[in-house]
C-alpha cells in the first residue's frame, strides 16, 4: 500500500494525501486542538483581561489606593495577563513541533494503518529541538529577507525550493540545520515545476477555498454574528476617529466597530483553518518527499534508519498502549 501511495504525479500524492488526512482525520484534528485553540485562548485571555483591567481601572484605584502608582499598575498588567502568555506559549511551540511529528506521524499511517499515540511523534523532534530550533531561526530570517518587497520573486522561488526542509529534518538524523535547506533543494531540482503546482494546489484549497467554506457555515450558524456582538464593545475603544480623519481626506470609506469585529472574525476563521489543515499539507509534503527521494540519481545520504522504519520509540509506545 505504501508503494502505492509514493508515485511521483503530482495529482496521485495529492489524491493520496487527501485520504490518508481524511481516513485519520479524527487523530488529526484532536492533535491539532491544543496547539490552534491553544494560541486563540491565551491570546484572548491576554487581551481581555488587558482590556477588562484598563476599562475598571478607575474603579479600582479608587477602592485600592495603592493601585494609585505606575509600577504597581504594569505588575499586576503583567501577572493578570501571565497565564494567557504562558498558554500561548505552549501551543505555539507545539504548533511549531507538529510541522516534524506530522512527518513522523504520516509515516506511521503509511507503513501500518494506525497512528499510535502523540508524545511519540513529538518526541522525533524533541530529542533534537536544537537543530529543530535553528532550522526555524534560519527559515524565519529567510522568510524576513523575502518579505522585502524587491526580493518577493526570489524569495517565491527559494520558498518552493525550501518547502521540504521539515521532511528532511524529520527522517535524515545526520543532517545538520543549513544541510536540511541543502538536502530540500537538490531534492527540489529538477521539480520544480511539479512541487510548484502541488504548491499552488494546496494554498488554493488549505488558504482560500476552505476558508470559504467555513466561513459560509459559520455565517449560516449565526456564529459569525455573535462574535460580531461580542467583539464590537471592543472594538469601540479602538481610536478610530483619527483613522477615519486621515481616510476622510484621501476621500476614503470609513471604518467603523463593526467593520473591526467583522476583519477580526475573518482572521480567526482564516487561521483556524490554516492551523487544522496543517496536517494535510503535512501529509503531501511527506508523499512528495518519500516520491523524490526514492528515485535514482538523487545525490543524498539517507538515514535508512530514519527513513525506512518507525521510531523504536513509536513502536514501544504503541505495545505499552496496546
Amino acid at each position: 500500500m505504501a508503494k502505492q501511495r509514493l508515485n511521483g504525479t503530482v495529482l496521485g500524492v495529492l489524491w493520496e494525501g487527501l485520504k490518508i488526512f481524511c481516513v485519520h482525520f479524527k487523530k488529526y484534528f484532536l492533535y491539532m486542538l491544543f496547539p490552534v485553540l491553544g494560541q486563540f485562548i491565551g491570546l484572548f485571555w491576554v487581551f481581555g483581561t488587558s482590556y477588562l483591567f484598563t476599562q475598571n481601572l478607575d474603579y479600582l484605584t479608587r477602592e485600592i489606593p495603592a493601585l494609585d502608582n505606575f509600577m504597581t499598575i504594569m505588575i499586576c498588567l503583567m501577572l493578570i495577563t501571565l497565564p494567557g502568555l504562558i498558554l500561548w506559549m505552549k501551543a505555539f511551540w507545539d504548533y511549531l513541533v507538529a510541522y516534524g511529528a506530522l512527518n513522523s506521524m504520516t509515516e506511521a499511517a503509511m507503513s501500518t494503518g494506525k497512528i499510535y499515540d502523540f508524545p511519540a511523534y513529538n518526541a522525533v523532534v524533541t530529542k533534537r529541538a536544537g537543530t529543530f530550533i535553528c532550522i526555524w531561526i534560519l527559515f524565519s530570517l529567510f522568510s524576513f529577507v523575502a518579505a522585502i518587497p524587491f526580493c518577493w520573486v526570489l524569495g517565491l522561488i527559494f520558498f518552493v525550493y525550501f518547502v521540504l526542509i521539515f521532511q528532511v529534518f524529520t527522517f535524515e538524523e545526520d543532517v545538520s540545520p543549513s544541510g536540511c535547506f541543502k538536502r530540500s533543494l537538490m531534492l527540489i531540482k529538477g521539480n520544480f515545476a511539479r512541487t510548484l503546482a502541488v504548491m499552488v494546489v494546496l494554498f488554493a484549497v488549505t488558504y482560500y477555498f476552505l476558508e470559504i467554506g467555513v466561513s459560509v457555515i459559520f455565517d449560516a450558524l449565526k456564529i459569525s454574528q455573535l462574535f460580531y456582538g461580542l467583539l464590537e464593545g471592543w472594538a469601540s475603544s479602538i481610536p478610530l476617529d483619527s483613522v477615519n480623519a486621515i481616510l476622510a481626506m484621501g476621500g476614503g470609506v470609513q471604518i467603523t466597530p463593526l467593520d473591526v469585529s467583522k476583519s477580526v472574525v475573518q482572521q480567526i476563521v482564516f487561521l483556524l483553518v490554516v492551523g487544522f489543515t496543517l496536517p494535510l499539507r503535512s501529509i503531501v509534503w511527506t508523499l512528495w518527499y518519500k516520491s523524490l527521494s526514492d528515485k535514482d540519481g538523487v545525490p543524498a545520504k539517507i538515514s535508512h534508519k530514519s527513513s525506512k522504519k518507525l521510531d523504536p520509540e513509536i513502536i514501544k509506545r504503541a505495545k505499552n498502549k496496546d
